[in-house]
C-alpha cells in the first residue's frame, strides 16, 4: 500500500508537471512533444514532490511508532524498542530539516502546500481508509 501511494503520488505530480507548462519553440501539448521539437519546457506549476514524500514519510513513521508503543504495552522501555524509536525520531528530524530547506529555497507557496496536501491525502487513504477496509476482511 505504501509503495502504491508513493508511486501514485509521484505519478500525479509528474503528470501535472509534464502537462502544465510552456514550450520555448511554440505550442506543444506536453513536455515530450516540446523536447521532440527541440524546445525547452518551462514548468508553470511544479508541485513539490519533496514536500509530498517528506510529509508522507513522517506521517508513516510516526503512525507506526505510535502503533508499536500501543502494542508493546509494558515492554515500551525495552532496549530494542528504544533503539528503533530513537532511530525513527532521528529520521523524522532529518525529514523536518529537509522540509525547512525546501520551504526556504524551492517552489512557490502553492506548490509546497499542494505537495503537503497530497502527502496527507496519501497517508489518510493508506492508514485511515485502507487499513480499516483490510481489517473488515481480516487481512
Amino acid at each position: 500500500a505504501v509503495v502504491s501511494t508513493q508511486s501514485t503520488g509521484t505519478s500525479v505530480i509528474d503528470g501535472i508537471k509534464d502537462n502544465v507548462g510552456k514550450c520555448s519553440t511554440g505550442p506543444a501539448e506536453t513536455m515530450l512533444l516540446c523536447r521532440a521539437q527541440g524546445g525547452m519546457w518551462k514548468h508553470v506549476f511544479d508541485i513539490s514532490g519533496h514536500m509530498f514524500m517528506m510529509v508522507y514519510c513522517n506521517l508513516f513513521i510516526t503512525t507506526h511508532l505510535e502503533e508499536m508503543h500501543e502494542e508493546e504495552g509494558p515492554k515500551v522501555g525495552s532496549i530494542p524498542s528504544q533503539v528503533i524509536s530513537t532511530l525513527c525520531l532521528i529520521l523524522v528530524s532529518l525529514f523536518d530539516i529537509m522540509m525547512v530547506f525546501t520551504v526556504l529555497y524551492w517552489h512557490t507557496p502553492p506548490e509546497k502546500i499542494l505537495g503537503c496536501l497530497i502527502g496527507v491525502a496519501g497517508w489518510t487513504l493508506t492508514f485511515k481508509q485502507l487499513i480499516k477496509l483490510l481489517a473488515k476482511f481480516n487481512v
